[in-house]
This record gives structure tokens, C-alpha cells and sequence, in this order.
């Protein structure tokens, strides 16, 4: 006889959905459209933890950064990782922002690389066309296999609005083993991409927005100002986007014509190490401290914070400081795959 689902209840709310065997409670949650807090998917970051009120998982290959042996005592579990050995009652620590949309459960598709161009020394464009629209919400991210590697995958974020043909901003790190052969990629090539993913996506309302990103961190919040231009969406927006020096900026003319375009960003490039070569007359160090300098008080806003962790909690326990509310605060940890 073959396995039976587990069945899965969500408190509070009550929502319940069933668990096929060897699937985690986060992949059947998605495919059956409940919503679940998580993040990386790859059981990193600690953003899908839940309490397990009643019954045991596997607890897979949940990161023992992410979670401690002490939480796993304690009754805690990572739902991206965690497959049931029995029926299921989870308890979220946290309450949803009340501006959730709807989940979009995921699919594969085949695409093919339209195109690869550098953007600095380390970043990439990749442009993928679809043979289909892909519906996604700004700032979710979709998962490419590895080429070569079948049933390998890496998260990537979705830098653009265009649902028939993607973008992304990838950087090349020499042991990545997607980003590693990125440069060595051409038109054409295939690529499985399975998607969207994420709730870090842009929410409605009137509150000012507050964007935060270094590095790859760009592309979720390139695509949430694609999306601002495109809705004629008013609301101001401040952009604080790190780099080292100014060969490190990517998409410096095309986020100069946003500026033109959108009276209501704000746009705060900071460099770290500025060379006297780029006769650079901008803001210098981290972003952080930008922030520390010119955002006196960060109640009146919603805050997407993108890219290395440490940059990511760095600013978020900054705007913590300065009067942000946890429902207006949205993180994109880009943890490494490994």
C-alpha cells in the first residue's frame, strides 16, 4: 500500500492542506495555494520557521545556523526542509501584514537564453525567453537549474516586468555552480526555471518606500521601480544601493532615467572605497551609515532591504532603532546556495 498524505493544519487561521510523501510542508503549501512565511527555500535563512504543536518531521536539511538543536528540542522546525511523519498542527511566531496577495503556485517551464551581457566586473544580465508568460509579482525570484547538473537549482530574483522574457542580475562567483559557467553561457542554451517564489514582492498602499540593496540585491527592487513606472505609482521612494567604487554601480544611466522619469525617487548610490581616479562626488561608505545620517525617523515607511545578510539585518535592526514597524519590513537575504 502506498503512503497516505499527512495532513497539515495552520494556526492561527486554520488553514489545512495535505502533504504528499517526501514532499516538504512548504513546497505542498505553495502548490495548493496557502500562503507561508519563508524565504531562501534552501533552509539558510530562518525566515519559514514554525513551531510544531503537534507532531514530528523530518527535519531535513534544515542549516544548524537557522535552527539550533535547541530549537529543534523546543518544537521548532524549518518548512522548507521539514517533511511530515505524521499529521500536523504549525503555529506561526509572527502574524501576516494583512497585505499578502494571493499565493501563485509555482511551475516549470523550458526557457532559452535570449541574451548575456556584463554589468561590472562581477555582475551579469541574463535574459531568458519564456515560451509562455510567467504571472509574478515584483520582487519574486524563480529557481534555474544548474546546466550539466539535472535536478540542481539556484534562486535567482527577477529584475524586470516583462512575464514573456526575464531578467536577472547574477553575480559570477568563480565556485558558483550556476553563476561560475555564466560567462561562458550563449544564446540560445536551454534552461528550466521553476517559479515565482517569495514574499518580499511589493505591497499597494500609500506609504513611502524605503529600498535598500548591494550587489544582486538590485534586481528585486529594479523590477519593483519597472513595475512603480509602469502602474504611474506616486508614492515617494528612497534608494540607498551600496557598492564599493563607482565600476561597481550597475545600470547607472538606466536608473538615472528612472530618476527623470519618476520625480518621486530618490535615488542615493554610496560607495565604500572610492577611488580618486572615478572622481566620485557622491555619498561614501556603507549604506548603513547613510541611512544612520539622513532617515531620522523610519515609521512612516514600508522598507525592502536586499542582498547579503549582514547588510540586511545591519539595516534592519537600524530602522528597528528609528521606528519601523515589523509589518513594514520586508527582507531578501541572499544567502549562498551552500
Amino acid at each position: 500500500m502506498a503512503d497516505a498524505p499527512h495532513r497539515v493544519q495552520v494556526e492561527p487561521g486554520g488553514q489545512a492542506f495535505d502533504v504528499e510523501p517526501g514532499e516538504t510542508v512548504l513546497d505542498a503549501a505553495l502548490r495548493q495555494g496557502v500562503g507561508l512565511h519563508y524565504g531562501c527555500r534552501q533552509g539558510n535563512c530562518s525566515s519559514c520557521k514554525y513551531f510544531l504543536v503537534e507532531g514530528e518531521v523530518d527535519f531535513g536539511k534544515a542549516s544548524p545556523y537557522a535552527l539550533s538543536e535547541a530549537e529543534r528540542e523546543e518544537g521548532y522546525a524549518l518548512v522548507c526542509c521539514a517533511r511530515p511523519l505524521e499529521d500536523l498542527e504549525i503555529r506561526a511566531d509572527s502574524e501576516d501584514d494583512g497585505r499578502s496577495l494571493p499565493v501563485l503556485s509555482p511551475r516549470e517551464l523550458a526557457s532559452e537564453i535570449a541574451a548575456i551581457e556584463p554589468l561590472t566586473e562581477t555582475l551579469y544580465r541574463l535574459r531568458l525567453r519564456l515560451p509562455e508568460p510567467l504571472v509574478y509579482y515584483p520582487g519574486q525570484f524563480v529557481e534555474l537549474e544548474i546546466p550539466g547538473r539535472p535536478g540542481e537549482w539556484r534562486a535567482y530574483s527577477i529584475a524586470n516586468r516583462d512575464e514573456r522574457e526575464l531578467e536577472f542580475i547574477v553575480k559570477r562567483l568563480s565556485a558558483g555552480a550556476f553563476s561560475g559557467q555564466v560567462d561562458r553561457l550563449g544564446p540560445g542554451a536551454p534552461l528550466t526555471l521553476r517559479g515565482p517564489f517569495g514574499a518580499s514582492y511589493l505591497r499597494e498602499g500609500q506609504a513611502p518606500v524605503l529600498l535598500v540593496a548591494t550587489g544582486s540585491g538590485l534586481a528585486p527592487l529594479r523590477a519593483m521601480l519597472h513595475s512603480v513606472a509602469q502602474e504611474r505609482d506616486t508614492r515617494p521612494i528612497l534608494f540607498y544601493y551600496g557598492a564599493r567604487t563607482r565600476a561597481d554601480l550597475p545600470v547607472e544611466s538606466e536608473l538615472e532615467s528612472l530618476c527623470a522619469e519618476l520625480p518621486h525617487l530618490d535615488y542615493r548610490p554610496c560607495l565604500s572605497q572610492p577611488s580618486p581616479a572615478c572622481a566620485w562626488e557622491g555619498r561614501t561608505g556603507r549604506v548603513t551609515q547613510a541611512i544612520q545620517r539622513e532617515v531620522p525617523d523610519a515609521s512612516p515607511y514600508d522598507a525592502y532591504l536586499c542582498g547579503a545578510p549582514e547588510m540586511c539585518d545591519a539595516v534592519g535592526r537600524l530602522l528597528e532603532a528609528k521606528g519601523i514597524d515589523e509589518g513594514h519590513l520586508f527582507f531578501d537575504r541572499f544567502h549562498p546556495a551552500t
